[in-house]
């Protein structure tokens, strides 16, 4: 989940910056899990980038090295910069070889029996943020083509949920 948001750079790090070499804005996500049923990465990617999306920081104004954070009542609160959307899929796999069988967001019992996992992070410009492959079942080039073609399927579906809840939640 780091490695895609991180590494992808969604969020835009030098919005972030109060006095350029001395304040910074920091961002930290804790992630409280409530119950198992299974796909537990993929959830929290989007419980934490819908969070993302939905934070707002104070207003403040800078002169020179003196900061001012404004109140709720002074200002109107600023929403992180954010470039794209990062949303994760996973698949689990099960058998070997010719016998393969994919399967897409695994429930907790699926995630007990399969053979390997790989999760792939897209953004909704389609474009691959992560890759991670775990587990031994071996897969070829084709299979791993085929899980970025519904993973991109998968993240549109996603992201217009996202999209629309805050929308939906903003009016």
């Amino acid at each position: 989940m780091e490695r895609g948001l991180r590494e992808s750079r969604a969020i835009d790090t030098e919005a972030l910056c109060i006095v350029a070499g001395e304040k910074v804005w920091s961002i930290r996500v804790d992630i409280h899990i409530v119950d198992n049923g299974g796909n537990l990465i993929d959830c929290a990617s989007i419980a934490v980038i819908t969070a993302m999306l939905h934070f707002k920081r104070p207003a403040i104004t800078t002169v020179g090295s003196t900061v001012t954070v404004h109140s709720l009542e002074d200002r109107e609160p600023v929403p992180l910069s954010i470039h794209h959307i990062p949303v994760s899929v996973t698949f689990a796999f099960f058998g070997e070889d010719d016998d393969l069988l994919v399967v897409v967001d695994p429930n907790f019992k699926e995630e007990q029996v399969m053979k390997g996992r790989m999760t792939i992070t897209m953004n909704n410009h389609k474009e691959i943020c992560a890759v991670q492959k775990a587990g031994g079942t071996p897969i070829s080039v084709d299979q791993v083509i085929h899980c970025t073609r519904v993973a991109a399927v998968k993240t549109e579906e996603i992201i217009q949920v996202i999209t629309s809840s805050l929308k939906k939640k903003n009016k």
